[in-house]
């Protein structure tokens, strides 16, 4: 995925300045109900810093860190963890070298990086499922009350998909349990690492997910095949999986934050493919 940037003309009435919390405030405004235990934290930064853009991402790794700091913004809006663990624990990591290097980066420069996962899961409709939906171009098959299950008008090959998520995604290569010629009418989104749950309950023609077990639903999907089953499945990857709904997520603050520029920067995939 490239970089996008997003800004929305202040009007008279717009305020002055905003701050990191004046941001936080107006997203869990959207997301009811609050979760009274959330990883939706600020992890460095001041929530008083005044604004100076915004950038939205799914991993703050170091890279998207140096092209915040080059776009000249001082909040990162990540869906993911910046410490490598989904509690942002960071007891375990107080030698690590990597650890005190990105933290000394982020304090020098003052980058505020407020994790947004929960909430941006429970807000209808589900943001990252949602972005994934956008970039498809199945948004007027996507019904909020069952968020992950998509009912295409017609039948499609499961080669079409393939080329299409290639095309939409930008990614040179999927991970494919399935048969290409396969008629796909149903699809279940599992971005991230969201377990499959129960497939001989959904049989669903294609299941789309970021990360599964290879020992347990990819072994169930091939078998499942072997007997006449119709289920397919395409692997991602984590970040793959859930970066279009980051960059929705720029689409979805920009209009509450007239006057900053709100960048996606993609941290797109770790994995070279040879």
């Amino acid at each position: 995925m490239e970089i996008t940037a997003y800004y929305t003309q202040p009007t008279g009435s717009t305020p002055a300045t905003f701050t990191v919390q004046d941001v936080i405030n107006l997203a869990l405004s959207e997301t009811e109900p609050k979760r009274p235990r959330t990883v939706d934290k600020l992890r460095s930064g001041s929530p008083d810093q005044v604004l100076t853009g915004i950038v939205t991402t799914m991993f703050p790794t170091l890279e998207v860190i140096d092209k915040t700091i080059k776009a000249g913004a001082n909040m990162i809006i990540a869906h993911e963890t910046p410490f490598f663990n989904n509690n942002d624990d960071t007891e375990w990591l107080k030698d690590d070298d990597v650890f005190k290097h990105k933290m000394d980066v982020l304090n020098k420069h003052k980058i505020a990086v407020w994790r947004f996962h929960d909430h941006w899961h429970d807000h209808k409709p589900d943001g990252i499922i949602y972005g994934c939906v956008l970039k498809m171009g199945w948004e007027k098959c996507y019904k909020t009350e069952d968020h992950q299950l998509l009912t295409l008008p017609q039948p499609e090959k499961l080669s079409s998909i393939v080329s299409r998520i290639k095309k939409a995604l930008n990614v040179p290569s999927i991970r494919l349990v399935g048969n290409m010629d396969a008629p796909i009418k149903t699809v279940f989104f599992c971005l991230g690492f969201t377990g499959i749950g129960d497939i001989s309950k959904l049989k669903p023609d294609l299941i789309i997910n970021g990360e599964t077990s290879e020992v347990a639903n990819t072994e169930q999907i091939r078998d499942g095949l072997s007997v006449g089953e119709n289920t397919n499945l395409i692997t991602l990857s984590h970040s793959v999986s859930e970066e279009p709904g980051m960059l929705y997520c720029a689409q979805w603050i920009s209009p509450k934050v007239p006057g900053v520029k709100v960048t996606n920067i993609p941290s797109n995939t770790p994995f070279q493919y040879l």
